[in-house]
């Protein structure tokens, strides 16, 4: 079985001072996976939507989203991930979705997003 990596940077600026920032994860096109996220080197939440904290509490650290999906259709061979930010309850960035194809049925698709 095959694997393949598939890495993205972007940027992140947070646009309030005083609301929490989450960090909410979707994997698509009919995949199963798994996710974690990081602040840093900081291990922050794996599988549900991370609260980071504030924006003082960003500073200077990179948000990493690393992603997880074995390609179980034999249909298609199509992953995807989409990955937004929230900063209280009306601020939204999205990024993506990003889309890579599995090599073949059953492979693995790693994606790793870091935004600075």
């Amino acid at each position: 079985m095959a694997e393949v990596h598939a890495n993205f940077n972007d940027t992140f600026s947070p646009k309030t001072s005083d609301q929490d920032i989450i960090v909410k994860v979707s994997v698509g096109d009919g995949q199963q996976g798994t996710y974690a996220v990081f602040l840093g080197t900081e291990f922050i939440e794996a599988n549900a939507p991370a609260n980071l904290g504030k924006r003082a509490d960003l500073l200077g650290k990179p948000i990493v989203v690393s992603v997880t999906i074995v390609d179980i259709l034999k249909e298609t061979k199509h992953t995807s991930m989409t990955v937004t930010i929230l900063e209280g309850n009306q601020l939204t960035t999205q990024y993506g979705p990003y889309k890579q194809d599995a090599p073949d049925h059953l492979d693995t698709v790693i994606y790793t997003l870091k935004l600075s």
